[in-house]
């Protein structure tokens, strides 16, 4: 459809999501401090030239990573539920090697991070209303805050014992489960007060070939706890973004079925003909290009193809795609600037 004038991001990413037309593609693009820290200034000038291109502005609060410079930097700290994370590698997000409930007595008198987090939401609302208010001049769709369930999780019991739990769906898992869920019912209604267009969600769901657990564990313990938090954000008007790494082809039904308004995932770990194939305009495809093979390893011409393909596939009706990847340090500057670039082909 032709526009007299250009849209804004938020009009174009609202568009987007309803299927109802836009005047090209809309873009997100989401750079690690590993790759300012190889690319440094040419990468900072590369942002700058595209910055006007990008549709989407995110904001951190209390407790999120980007709020405090620890989780990216080389070392070790203690988060504030007390993991206790290791990083090797400055300018990428370490993991976790001490986890609170490695052994479940220590769940006996344990006391979430609710209060705190409350007490640094009241001492900061004012800032990040402000933040939020200055991005809302810029005409972008904005998004507040970053929900992890599944992740938090691991990172209170450790992987290989929340997987255990999981199989034999231990009493004390649920115990667990009710402790993060009271902080998340806390920390929804601290975003969704703000003045944001959507609330993104982070859980990796996928190995290369399958789901990390069942489809059938997934559904009976997981998909109660995404759909209260997504009725909750709904009712407030505010738009249900999900990323999930790996294989999650079995979850799509359900994130449709649940009401996700954009979901991030590695479309060509699964194929991006099978994936349009049974859902392309059911939901719209927050990227991406393969970070895996296609952005560190292709040429410029490989990235435009491989956005030339999402788009004849996936943005369909006038809309379920946003053009979106992530740039880490292994990514060439050229292969940047192709990505900022492929989006206004229209098929």
């Amino acid at each position: 459809m032709t526009h007299k004038e250009p849209m804004t991001g938020r009009e174009r990413i609202l568009r987007t999501l309803s299927f109802q037309g836009t005047d090209r593609i809309p873009m997100d693009i989401w750079a690690l401090p590993a790759a300012q820290m190889v690319h440094g200034e040419a990468f900072t000038r590369l942002q700058a030239r595209y910055a006007d291109r990008i549709d989407i502005a995110s904001f951190v609060g209390p407790f999120d990573h980007g709020s405090s410079p620890e989780y990216y930097q080389r070392g070790t700290f203690v988060d504030p539920w007390g993991s206790k994370w290791v990083n090797i590698q400055p300018g990428v997000i370490g993991e976790v090697k001490e986890p609170v409930f490695a052994d479940y007595d220590a769940m006996k008198g344990y006391v979430s991070p609710k209060a705190e987090f409350l007490r640094q939401w009241d001492r900061q609302k004012d800032a990040i209303a402000a933040r939020i208010a200055e991005g809302r001049k810029t005409g972008k769709f904005l998004l507040g805050g970053w929900i992890s369930v599944f992740e938090r999780l691991q990172f209170l019991r450790g992987t290989e014992d929340l997987f255990c739990d999981i199989a034999l769906e231990e009493p004390e898992l649920f115990e667990m489960i009710d402790l993060v869920m009271d902080f998340m019912r806390s920390y929804v209604d601290a975003w969704i007060s703000m003045d944001v267009d959507g609330i993104p969600f982070g859980d990796d769901w996928g190995t290369q070939i399958s789901l990390l657990i069942s489809p059938a564990s997934w559904v009976k313990i997981f998909k109660p706890l995404y759909q209260e938090l997504f009725d909750r954000i709904h009712a407030a008007g505010k738009k249900v973004f999900f990323h999930s790494d790996g294989y999650i082809f079995d979850l799509y039904p359900h994130f449709i079925e649940m009401g996700v308004d954009a979901i991030n995932s590695q479309l060509w770990c699964m194929g991006v003909e099978k994936v349009a194939e049974q859902f392309a305009g059911k939901i719209t495809f927050w990227g991406e290009i393969s970070r895996q093979t296609i952005l560190p390893h292709g040429t410029p011409q490989d990235v435009r193809n491989a956005a030339r393909t999402m788009i004849r596939l996936l943005h369909v009706n006038g809309g379920g795609l946003i053009g979106q990847s992530e740039m880490n340090w292994d990514v060439p500057l050229k292969n940047v600037e192709a990505f900022c670039q492929a989006w206004d082909q229209q098929e």
